[in-house]
């Protein structure tokens, strides 16, 4: 079964990489640059799983304050 998948890199080469695999994998997949990005792609549709760099560089928040945002948003989710 297909999940609905969120990336969030500040590095596009490894966010095209892991969407990539997993797409290939039958995943759908979307990418975020910074918190703001995931944060509206989150508020959007809130993904199944996301993986989340905790180093977000330019970012107005780093991952583990960006996971807080985001779990204050959507408390289940993995």
């Amino acid at each position: 079964m297909a999940s609905d998948i969120l990336i969030v890199d500040d590095e596009e080469d490894i966010r095209e990489l892991v969407a990539g695999i997993l797409s290939d994998e039958g995943h759908e997949t979307r990418t975020a640059f910074d918190a703001d990005s995931a944060l509206a792609a989150v508020a959007d549709r809130a993904p199944r799983l996301i993986f989340l760099d905790i180093w977000l560089q330019g970012s107005r928040l780093d991952g583990l304050a960006l996971l807080d945002e985001i779990k204050t948003m959507h408390p289940n989710l993995p």
